[in-house]
């Protein structure tokens, strides 16, 4: 019997098709057996070591103002070197290969251009240590290697040095490479065997010691059988933007896409061909005077492809709070806008933008000099299309969490979220100032304090809301999470100065707690027009519930 070491590096993405792994025929170092040009720079298979050379587009795009010089593209490249490895005395091979093939005709030393270079999906480093193999996999969008122990063999002669990185740690079990460019991230590994036919899970885990990384079993396991440690694969991947952006919301869909919600601070965000809005439209920022608009994004489930990229935004500042994918593969957006000339779709439930006053939420780079009010808006499944959008909002500002006691941590002012109930309705949570907002089977039709939360629900065409309501005391409220049960009721949570917030008497905690602010609870009958249940959650310090989840009960 064998067994197997089985290690996956983090998710190197294809620039093109499914990826290889290309032979080495003189146009690299002798040391090299293979290279795999992946999104964002390329990996070296050698004898002993895998070298990975990683770079950041962005700098490919110059902006206007580097017009006059060379665009600076970053880049980092640093090595996992097996130690005490034997394989430079050994052989390699390469298998399944593929139709395919490169050429290498560049510079003038003839004796590195090699043609007709072989593309595979497999190599193999024999001997890698006594009686250890070291198998190097191409498959689809992603590398893996394994390592192969026979019978006999030492697995503890496994080292895996790192040189060139900036720093190596360990974070929930999970294997952090640190380089100037970003964090390389390795999954807990998953360690397993197939016993009398049965898959039997092995405790694994990394070990590190300075700069050497080792294979960790905290019990033992059954020599006699092929043991593996599959690491859960991940991918990440810059966005490529040249213009500032910075990350707000994300979300999924069933197929496992991957959904962006950014604030973009120019055109140098990438944008897709056929996508609704590939212009940016400005706005008030006060970092730069090409303003903020939100920028959406859908990755495929293996970071290979942005399927899709749009803007989304009028004259003003805008920023996305909250986003989520309906089972038709329509994205929901919910945020905040400055712009007077926001696109809103016919029938809307409010065409008009409200605004306030003038609202500059500390270190956001956002800036609104005429107020704020909230949008809801849906996307087609190709992001080509704007199939539904409204402003809500009155005379105040709506959507910015502005009170003094509830902006605790960074762009706090930016929450709220929206979530679908079963038919494929849009619920919402928010904060408002607003007085003069249009309720509809309320359980509080005023503005109570300084400032409530609003929570409403919303058909899909955003025509009509089939319940909006405030909710608030006479302090400062605000609205942060909305879930709904399998009932059809919803829960909504945030953050509360008011003493007298109405959330019944028969809560976990019926009073205020004290302090700058207290947490609260509340549940909403499914037609939204009462209150079945609700308590405080607080102490003398500063408390507020930030998001909110139900289980299967």
């Amino acid at each position: 019997m064998i067994w197997v070491l089985c290690m996956s590096f983090f998710t190197l993405m294809a620039q093109h098709n499914a990826l290889h792994l290309v032979e080495n025929r003189g146009q690299w170092p002798l040391s090299v057996v293979a290279a795999a040009d992946v999104q964002g720079g390329k990996v070296f298979l050698e004898k002993g070591a895998i070298t990975y050379h990683l770079y950041d587009l962005g700098g490919l795009h110059s902006t206007p103002d580097e017009a006059a010089h060379h665009p600076r593209v970053r880049g980092h490249a640093y090595r996992m070197t097996f130690a005490g490895s034997t394989a430079s005395d050994t052989r390699s091979t390469l298998s399944e290969k593929q139709t395919a093939y490169s050429n290498y005709f560049l510079g003038n030393d003839q004796s590195h251009w090699a043609g007709n270079c072989g593309h595979y999906k497999e190599a193999t480093v024999q001997q890698l240590y006594p009686g250890i193999d070291l198998q190097l996999h191409a498959g689809g969008s992603f590398l893996k290697y394994d390592l192969i122990v026979a019978p006999g063999s030492d697995a503890s002669q496994i080292k895996m040095t790192y040189e060139g990185h900036d720093k190596l740690s360990i974070a929930n079990d999970r294997l952090v490479v640190t380089t100037s460019i970003g964090d390389v991230t390795e999954q807990k590994p998953l360690a397993w065997q197939i016993i009398n036919g049965e898959k039997q899970l092995v405790a694994c885990q990394y070990r590190i010691r300075k700069n050497e990384v080792t294979f960790h079993f905290p019990n033992d396991y059954n020599r006699n059988y092929t043991l593996t440690i599959d690491p859960e694969l991940i991918f990440s991947t810059y966005s490529g933007s040249t213009s500032n952006n910075f990350g707000y919301t994300a979300t999924y869909d069933e197929a496992g896409a991957l959904y962006s919600g950014s604030s973009a601070f120019g055109q140098g965000y990438p944008t897709t061909l056929g996508a609704y809005d590939t212009s940016h439209n400005g706005g008030d920022s006060g970092i730069t005077p090409e303003g903020i608009d939100i920028a959406l994004s859908k990755y495929s489930s293996n970071g290979v492809l942005m399927q899709w990229s749009t803007f989304l935004g009028g004259s003003g500042d805008e920023l996305p709070h909250s986003i989520i994918v309906n089972q038709d593969e329509e994205l929901i957006v919910y945020g905040s806008t400055g712009s007077p000339n926001f696109p809103v779709t016919l029938g809307a439930i409010d065409s008009t933008f409200g605004g306030g006053p003038v609202a500059q939420p500390s270190g956001t780079g956002a800036n609104f000099p005429n107020g704020a009010d909230i949008i809801v808006a849906r996307f087609s499944a190709f992001g080509d299309a704007l199939l539904a959008s409204t402003y809500i909002g009155g005379s105040a500002n709506d959507g910015i969490c502005d009170a003094t006691a509830l902006k605790y941590n960074y762009a706090d002012e930016f929450r709220g979220e929206v979530e679908l109930d079963e038919e494929g309705n849009i619920l919402i949570v928010s904060s408002t100032r607003s007085n003069d907002i249009a309720t509809s089977n309320a359980i509080q039709s005023f503005l109570a304090g300084g400032q409530d939360a609003l929570v409403a629900k919303l058909n899909p065409e955003l025509t009509q809301a089939a319940w909006l309501t405030y909710f608030g005391g006479s302090g400062d409220d605000s609205g942060f999470s909305i879930a709904e049960n399998s009932l059809g009721e919803h829960y909504i949570c945030g953050g509360t100065t008011s003493t007298d917030l109405n959330t019944g008497s028969s809560g976990v905690q019926p009073n205020y707690g004290g302090g700058s602010a207290d947490a609260f609870i509340l549940r909403i009958s499914p037609n939204g027009n009462q209150a079945t249940a609700g308590t405080f959650w607080g102490s003398t310090a500063y408390d507020q519930a930030y998001f909110i989840e139900i289980d299967n009960d």
